[in-house]
């Protein structure tokens, strides 16, 4: 493909105090062999050591400045972005080296009408072992996506111009933002595409956002998703299996 056909993909890291994991994190990107990348850092105030990571980087842009949440940095990373593809990926997360981007980008070049790749995701521990659980990832389906979120913001890829239409994660959200802005782009018509292979790998650790915001945040937020998209909460924790931990987390709600 010659050098102007081959689209700039641009992958953007919120990061808050990440030093353990975000080595491994900027070595998948950098060893992806997609010839044309761009990854934006953006730092939300981290004292542990990070900003020192960053800047010796080689090839990073980014800031650092005080913000409301992931999902702010996020915006803030995409409204910085050149790339003709976005992605997103969390600084305790990684790729699948080599060829994760460059598998979207064939899809997203092979299928104008298709606005969202995303394919599967592996579990790996906190040393970066890959667990013993399935790989997770299911073939698009609107409805479905009303009653849970399914698609992998870490294993996902958009085109700029959705971003453009003002399809961008909400800022004031902390914990359901992938749900929320992949639900719109969704009600909006876009196209989305499902890739059955491994893009990413998905970290569970002690300190990962996903265990450490409070049940009544996670709740609070589900409450508001579902009310704006028109969808059931108590569907929506059922199909996710969170029905049964949610009562006894949340006795007395």
């Amino acid at each position: 493909m010659p050098a102007l056909e081959i689209p700039l993909v641009s992958i953007v890291t919120p990061v808050l105090n990440g030093a353990r994991y975000l080595p491994e994190l900027l070595a998948s990107v950098r060893g992806q062999d997609h010839p044309r990348l761009e990854h934006v850092v953006v730092d939300g105030g981290s004292t542990d050591g990070t900003l020192e990571l960053i800047e010796r980087a080689p090839g990073i842009t980014w800031i650092s400045a005080r913000d409301r949440g992931m999902y702010d940095a996020v915006g803030r990373g995409l409204a910085m972005a050149r790339g003709e593809i976005l992605a997103y990926q969390n600084a305790d997360d990684r790729y699948v080296v080599p060829g994760a981007v460059s598998a979207a980008v064939r899809h997203l070049r092979d299928h104008e009408d298709v606005d969202v790749v995303y394919g599967d995701f592996r579990y790996i521990d906190a040393e970066g072992r890959a667990l013993a659980r399935p790989a997770r990832g299911r073939e698009f389906d609107r409805e479905a996506l009303r009653r849970h979120s399914f698609v992998p913001p870490h294993a996902a890829f958009v085109r700029r111009r959705v971003v453009e239409d003002g399809h961008r994660p909400d800022p004031q959200l902390r914990f359901a933002g992938d749900w929320d802005w992949f639900l719109g782009m969704a009600e909006a018509g876009l196209g989305f595409a499902h890739l059955p292979e491994i893009l990413a790998e998905f970290r569970l650790h002690d300190r990962a956002q996903t265990r450490t915001i409070p049940w009544r945040t996670k709740l609070a937020e589900w409450r508001v998703v579902c009310a704006r998209h028109r969808t059931s909460l108590p569907r929506m924790l059922w199909y996710e299996g969170l029905w049964g931990p949610l009562r006894r987390r949340m006795d007395g709600l």
